[in-house]
């Protein structure tokens, strides 16, 4: 009997070692080496299957959607652990001021556990039925820099809950693939799953504190789980938006200033070219002088921000996937996509990029019957997420997420689209802009 049981106990220890197996031959035989990837003639089809055959319904999309996320998981960004194995509690403690808490998120996988804090600011406002929304911001948690910045503070007095998210204890921003991520998920294994990018680390605390909300961190301070915001600005616009893609409960997507490796795609540039401002307050005549985030950037210094194989990425032409690929990932009929940058500020992220991926992203959202869900604001200057911004963000989720009257609110929601950048600049958009515009 003990011989049996023994054998038993040896059959389930294989188990897990025989499935990561599995995964990584699936992972070999569906996937090319990317040392040997195909440079692409053209820019990548978003409702093309892989095989050539065309995405004509809302159900083709959802399994073209799941072909789009294994590439980004495989050559991008990597791939996130089962959250069957992992445990997450948390703290609160309240502040000083009287303004909030401190939470701090405890994860634990197999015998190791990391944590991580963040601050939350309650609104001073009654709550609505099920909770206030929350607006989580990846924060710049540098010398000089306050606790929580002054988008929290704007949306706490709006009745939006604030948590402020330094990610850097989730993952340090450098090469040495440490903090309470690679803690509990180490990089350096042999097995390419584990091989998971910064970028998505940091995106991995978001869907933690997601989750210490629904287990009853929200219930205790009247926060409403499935009612959130993620902002995030340059890098930590990149993340969000990666978070956006690989977790489905952020209600509200919104990346600032993101620039390669978020919203602008590797196979554009806008360097050198000339623009007219004047509907942004800026000048009829603007070019852009500066160069714009190249790939060698990307797997070179920064290559920490990515998955393993994204550095064997020798042009951006054999890239399988492209950026304007991440705004349609989003799309669903309960989910929002609100993508921020500036312009004169903003010639390293190309911002002309970003508003090809918002509009070519744009007919998945009418496939899937959500056409004003898709959303672009445009600044003239600032590499931020500015309080102009925070004002149309907000009134925009009044409405969507609070059911505010449109009429009740003060902006002009209809300039959520990229159009005043847009419809004067017509002339001057690359070739890829033309199946979009109107």
């Amino acid at each position: 009997m003990r011989a049996l049981s023994l054998l038993l106990s040896f059959i389930l220890a294989l188990m897990p070692l025989s499935a990561a197996l599995a995964q990584q031959e699936e992972t070999a035989m569906t996937y090319p080496d990317p040392k040997v990837l195909p440079a692409l003639s053209e820019m990548p089809e978003l409702l093309r299957f892989r095989d050539g055959t065309e995405v004509k319904t809302a159900e083709d999309w959802q399994r073209r959607k799941d072909e789009i996320m294994g590439l980004y998981r495989h050559y991008i960004y990597g791939y996130l652990p089962d959250p069957a194995g992992e445990t997450v509690s948390y703290t609160l403690s309240p502040l000083s001021d009287g303004t909030g808490y401190d939470m701090t998120v405890t994860v634990s996988a197999g015998e190791k556990t990391a944590s991580f804090t963040v601050t939350v600011t309650l609104p001073k406002t009654e709550a609505p039925q099920g909770g206030y929304p929350y607006f989580v911001e990846y924060i710049w948690a540098w010398p000089g820099f306050p606790a929580v910045s002054q988008n929290q503070l704007y949306a706490a007095s709006r009745g939006y809950a604030a948590i402020a998210y330094n990610p850097i204890p989730v993952a340090a921003d450098n090469n040495t693939y440490t903090g309470a991520y690679y803690t509990l998920h180490p990089f350096y294994t042999k097995d390419p799953t584990d091989k998971t990018g910064v970028l998505l680390a940091w995106a991995w605390g978001v869907s933690k504190i997601i989750d210490a909300l629904e287990m009853g961190a929200g219930a205790e301070m009247n926060l409403n789980p499935s009612l959130s915001l993620v902002g995030g600005v340059s890098r930590y616009g990149k993340s969000v938006a990666v978070a956006g893609i690989y977790d489905e409960r952020i209600k509200v997507v919104i990346p600032s200033c993101s620039g390669a490796g978020g919203l602008a795609p590797f196979r554009t540039s806008n360097q050198g070219k000339m623009y007219d401002l004047t509907s942004l307050g800026g000048p009829a005549q603007w070019t852009n002088e500066s160069l714009n985030e190249p790939l060698s950037n990307l797997k070179g210094g920064e290559s920490y921000w990515f998955t393993w194989n994204f550095r064997y990425m020798s042009s951006p032409e054999v890239i399988p996937v492209e950026q304007y690929m991440l705004s349609a990932l989003v799309a669903d009929p309960g989910r929002h996509m609100i993508v921020v940058t500036g312009i004169t500020s903003e010639g390293w992220n190309n911002t002309e990029g970003q508003c090809f991926s918002y509009l070519a992203a744009q007919p998945v959202w009418e496939m899937l019957g959500c056409p004003d869900q898709n959303n672009m604001i445009i600044h003239l200057d600032g590499h931020a997420i500015l309080q102009s911004d925070m004002e149309y963000i907000l009134d925009y989720c009044d409405v969507h997420l609070l059911g505010k009257d449109p009429a009740g609110v003060e902006r002009d929601l209809s300039q959520m689209k990229g159009n005043l950048f847009l419809q004067h600049n017509r002339d001057v958009l690359g070739e890829e802009f033309a199946p979009y515009l109107p």
